[in-house]
């Protein structure tokens, strides 16, 4: 009795193994809604923009700074387009650069104040 046991668990792990490795990259309600958030770019109504990535559940922090509508990046789809409203949206999901400068290693810095 143990060894059926053994061996229809070995086959489930097998199968829901394989079943992992073989996964679509994105489902068609991906694609869908990818492309609603590309066509919502479109307008220069953030309003409206905000709606989709709501109804779709988006989250702009992972999806919008790899995203490409029609070869572009999502922001400068926007831009080119006229939307800059929409674009500002967007832009506040881009992440941006940091730099970290040493203000010991600058110039002397001269403060002069009466007393």
């Amino acid at each position: 009795m143990k060894t059926r046991y053994m061996i229809a668990a070995t086959l489930t792990a097998g199968l829901l193994a394989s079943g992992v490795s073989q996964a679509a990259p994105y489902t068609g309600w991906m694609e869908q809604s990818l492309v609603a958030v590309c066509k919502a770019s479109l307008t220069n109504r953030p309003v409206t923009f905000n709606q989709t990535m709501k109804t779709y559940r988006i989250n702009g922090y992972n999806v919008l700074p790899n995203l490409m509508c029609n070869g572009e990046d999502i922001h400068t789809f926007a831009l080119s387009r006229g939307n800059d409203r929409t674009a500002a949206r967007i832009e506040r999901f881009i992440p941006g650069t940091v730099t970290i400068q040493d203000l010991s290693m600058n110039q002397p810095v001269h403060v002069w104040f009466e007393e």
